[in-house]
């Protein structure tokens, strides 16, 4: 029985111990904060406010979130005159390079006047965006322009359709209970999220034939005319960013995943709507060809694939530059 008692207490201080051990790691390798739900709607969830991140599974950053969860350089306040507001997924986010690499970073860097606030999270989709573009104006009153990211550009008539009723499902955020509480620990955090991309990537239905859905043109129009009256409704110009995945062949060539049909008809319904079309594909392969330059994926990632690295997003700033220039 002694024996029996003095292995089970070794067992429990080394098991304490490893524990200490892979949460300490976990702090510098996955420190990402937990998100909650957002109570001004500007966009679904946000992520604790005034945190300490740093993540390490794709590149290597560090950083803090702003008194909103969001990542900028500075807090905001009532009195914040934001010029340039961007909206989008974990892309926008830039929680994989550092602060300033980001494209929100580099274009505050090249605007030596004006204000650009991210509120770009993770999962956040162009449709997520869409529903949440009213409160996210209504909040911060961007004076000359918002920027949407786009990644993907095709959504079934059902999903485009619950944009349109307002009826679309918000975000689901795990900050209570068990589960937020678990969170609070890094090496949680991790196995927590990893777990979700399991089963995230269990759920995704593959496609196994080269049949290419193309979007409903009409509907379509009527999300694109809702985005545009919403945002000249605050007086804002509309900038939906697309920056597509490219998939890198055995020959060396990039071949984008979003077909250049798709693109070309997104791009006419944005110009029927006055909205502004940026199409980073053509920039990324043109890049590639001169630099062999990748926009995505890390040194520690597989190779064309993940978030923007500080390449991807220093191309999109460049791009959203030439049109935003200088604001007044």
């Amino acid at each position: 029985m002694k024996k029996f008692i003095k292995w089970f207490a070794k067992a429990v201080v080394s098991g304490i111990l490893a524990f200490a051990i892979l949460t300490g790691f976990c702090f510098l390798y996955y420190n990402v904060p937990v998100h909650s739900k957002t109570a001004d709607g500007a966009t679904d969830y946000s992520w604790e406010k005034n945190k300490f991140y740093s993540r390490g599974t794709e590149g290597f950053a560090m950083g803090k979130t702003n008194n909103e969860g969001y990542v900028n350089a500075f807090d905001y306040e009532d009195s914040t005159q934001v010029n340039v507001l961007i909206m989008g997924s974990s892309h926008m986010e830039g929680y994989n390079v550092p602060m300033s690499k980001s494209t929100a970073g580099y274009l505050d860097e090249m605007m030596s006047d004006g204000v650009v606030y991210n509120i770009g999270v993770s999962q956040h989709t162009i449709l997520n965006c869409v529903d949440n573009l009213e409160a996210a104006l209504e909040k911060y009153k961007p004076s000359e322009y918002v920027v949407i990211e786009a990644l993907e550009l095709y959504y079934s008539d059902e999903k485009i359709q619950s944009v349109l009723d307002s009826s679309m499902e918000e975000l689901e955020s795990h900050s209570g209970g068990i589960i937020g509480l678990l969170q609070k620990n890094q090496f949680f955090r991790l196995m927590y999220s990893q777990l979700k991309a399991f089963l995230r990537n269990q759920n995704e239905e593959q496609i196994l034939t080269s049949y290419i859905p193309r979007i409903n043109l009409d509907l379509y129009n009527e999300m694109l005319e809702k985005l545009s009256k919403t945002a000249d409704k605050y007086g804002a110009k509309l900038i939906i960013l697309h920056q597509n995945n490219l998939i890198l062949n055995d020959n060396g060539s990039l071949t984008p995943s979003i077909d250049e049909i798709t693109r070309n008809n997104f791009r006419t319904v944005c110009e029927n709507n006055g909205v502004i079309f940026v199409d980073m594909t053509d920039i990324f392969i043109e890049n590639y060809n001169k630099t062999h330059i990748l926009p995505h994926g890390f040194s520690n990632t597989s190779v064309e694939s993940g978030h923007l690295n500080k390449h991807g997003h220093k191309l999109v700033a460049d791009a959203l530059f030439e049109i935003i220039g200088e604001v007044k």
